[in-house]
């Protein structure tokens, strides 16, 4: 019986030891990740938002006018200089507002802003495209420009005004997925950062002559 015991006593030795070695080496990592700029838990930052959606009819159309605020973050740039793609995409959504039944979602449309850094010529070139149309190129070295192009729609075409019933309401819902560009394994998780999606935003109701 007391070898017994000797033996148990001689395997928790180790055992305790492990246990500790264990313990310590979670206390240390917990506070490597407390400690650490690039493993601690992320800052507060601004929260990406639609702040403005307007409708103004031209030559028969009705043109959508977006701003996208607290887009660029510090990262965002960051990874946009290291060569990483980004692109907003904006969902546009037309729909009938009813008073007692549920409204109805006339047409959606879904628009892409991306833009691409070229280190060596130190400028941005932003792409545009709605669906399959035709893209729109521009080409500039200015961070401000660059920053409005993205995040502003300006004169968008939505719909046309004979196609809308001229005794209806109808608003525009807009919501933006920020950074929207796949990434492979393991990016997608090391640039999960970049990926934010914002609420939908609605503009006030208009008729078919727009607002």
């Amino acid at each position: 019986m007391s070898g017994k015991v000797m033996n148990f006593c001689g395997l928790w030795r180790p055992i305790a030891a492990t246990r500790r070695f264990f313990v310590g080496a979670l206390l240390v990592s917990g506070m490597m990740l407390a400690t650490s700029p690039t493993l601690a838990a992320p800052e507060s930052k601004s929260t990406p938002e639609i702040r403005d959606v307007a409708v103004v009819k031209k030559k028969g159309r009705l043109l959508a006018f977006v701003s996208l605020g607290k887009a660029f973050s510090p990262k965002v740039f960051e990874a946009l200089h290291s060569g990483v793609t980004t692109r907003f995409t904006y969902e546009i959504a037309l729909m009938r507002d009813r008073t007692i039944l549920f409204d109805i979602e006339v047409d959606r449309q879904t628009l892409s802003h991306q833009v691409k850094f070229d280190a060596l010529k130190k400028a941005y070139t932003f792409t545009s495209q709605n669906g399959s149309d035709e893209k729109i190129v521009k080409v500039t070295k200015g961070r401000k420009k660059m920053m409005d192009w993205m995040a502003e729609i300006n004169g968008h075409p939505i719909v046309k005004t004979r196609a809308l019933d001229p005794k209806a309401r109808y608003y525009l819902q807009v919501r933006a997925n920020l950074n929207s560009v796949k990434f492979a394994f393991p990016f997608n998780y090391m640039l999960s950062f970049l990926n934010s999606k914002t609420p939908w935003a609605a503009s006030p109701a208009f008729g078919a002559k727009g607002m």
